[in-house]
């Protein structure tokens, strides 16, 4: 059929346009065609199927990036998540619980002439029905887990399955229950491996068919250390703080927090070993907690702690006014004895302290008198002090020497 005029140009044109693409014609790629998700049914992920955009050259050889969003309505409002990028037209991407998830999708260049990539197009996916929500575990000693959730749809059937790695699935077989409902499940296996994830499955019939939702758990960072049990020991003048610890968790991967009260003082130590030495004051009471905590050095993106431990106490608070109740107490007590020794030197010493003097008054009397006797008599009545005389001899005269005396004389007295 032969199109002449303008009409025949305008129809070759719509033509090319819809065999080629626009996006052919811009220097882009086309994106992908009957891309679709769909939640896998054997493991937690989501499956991604797309077609070759149409019209692409044979000698174009191309690849596709997928961009992951969470969140509830596409076109995203942020950024991607993750991105990956493959050659195939197929692709698991595994996540670690059901939601709401939007998913983008680019067709890239790799040997294709002056091709850019393409508009990049979305596609979301809803979770599948619940049956239980707010699933969280606890790995809280070794080999022993407990999960838990919180029940959306009641089904009298409700069973809950595991395993690790390529493992077959278990099921759970001691479940933890809330009346008649199955509220979460102890796990006692000696195939739990502490530093793996683990896969869940529960399931149930709702709505008339079976609806399954999966879960999971990396163990690492799901590890609940156990409230720590503090010893408080005395070591000279410093005190010694004892942790218990878990024996089921590496030694490196744990740090001890200490908070301790002295006189109304609150302190923290934290510490890489389950013992602490801190200075001891007599004076103080000591109120001592303790705590384990699992670092994010043996995996997790946060540390995790414990309880804090029941309270430890060593010493007895003293009294900050005792020095000044004694000083109180004390101080008048050596004023008093000082007093008490006082008085009595001042009267075994009264004579020499305080001497006896005349009486005036006698003296006067008797010049007003005017008795030579009664002057006397009161000068003589022991009211003065009468001194001593002394007794000079007299009548002793110095005799010349003799020279009648033998020359010897001297010699022989």
């Amino acid at each position: 059929m032969v199109l002449l005029g303008s009409e025949g140009s305008v129809v070759l044109m719509c033509l090319f346009f819809t065999l080629v693409g626009v996006d052919s014609i811009s220097g882009n790629l086309p994106p992908p065609e009957n891309f679709s998700l769909s939640w896998h049914p054997r493991s937690l992920s989501v499956s991604v199927n797309w077609r070759e955009p149409a019209g692409l050259d044979a000698k174009c050889k191309v690849n596709y990036t997928l961009a992951i969003y969470y969140e509830q309505k596409c076109p995203p409002r942020q950024n991607a998540s993750d991105k990956l990028r493959t050659e195939n037209l197929i692709c698991e991407y595994p996540i670690s619980k059901e939601c709401e998830i939007c998913v983008g999708i680019t067709t890239n260049p790799m040997v294709c002439k002056e091709k850019k990539a393409s508009e990049e197009i979305y596609k979301e996916l809803s979770p599948p029905l619940a049956l239980v929500k707010n699933f969280s575990c606890a790995y809280y000693a070794n080999k022993k887990m407990n999960c838990t959730w919180t029940i959306v749809r009641y089904t009298p059937d409700l069973q809950l399955f595991y395993r690790q790695g390529g493992n077959t699935l278990k099921h759970c077989k001691s479940y933890l229950t809330s009346g008649i409902l199955k509220t979460g499940c102890h796990l006692d296996d000696k195939d739990l491996m502490p530093l793996e994830s683990v896969y869940f499955v529960i399931s149930g019939t709702g709505e008339n068919h079976l609806i399954s939702n999966k879960f999971i758990i990396d163990i690492r960072a799901s590890v609940k250390p156990p409230k720590p049990k503090v010893y408080i020991t005395q070591e000279g003048e410093r005190l010694h703080f004892q942790a218990s610890t878990p024996n089921f968790l590496a030694p490196q991967c744990l740090k001890y927090k200490y908070i301790y009260n002295k006189c109304n003082e609150k302190n923290e130590v934290f510490i890489e070993s389950s013992s602490a030495r801190v200075e001891y004051d007599p004076a103080c009471k000591y109120t001592v907690r303790g705590q384990v905590v699992y670092t994010t050095y043996c995996g997790g993106s946060q540390n995790i702690e414990s309880e804090m431990s029941e309270p430890e106490y060593y010493g007895e608070d003293g009294d900050p006014n005792l020095a000044f109740k004694v000083a109180m107490i004390v101080t008048p007590l050596i004023v008093c004895c000082c007093l008490i020794a006082a008085i009595v030197l001042f009267r075994r010493n009264k004579d020499i302290i305080l001497p006896k003097i005349p009486e005036p008054s006698l003296f006067f009397k008797d010049m007003l008198n005017s008795t030579s006797d009664g002057l006397s008599k009161s000068l003589g009545g022991g009211k003065l002090y009468v001194p001593v005389k002394e007794v000079v001899a007299s009548g002793v005269s110095l005799e010349p020497k003799s020279n009648l005396l033998h020359p010897n004389y001297d010699s022989c007295i």
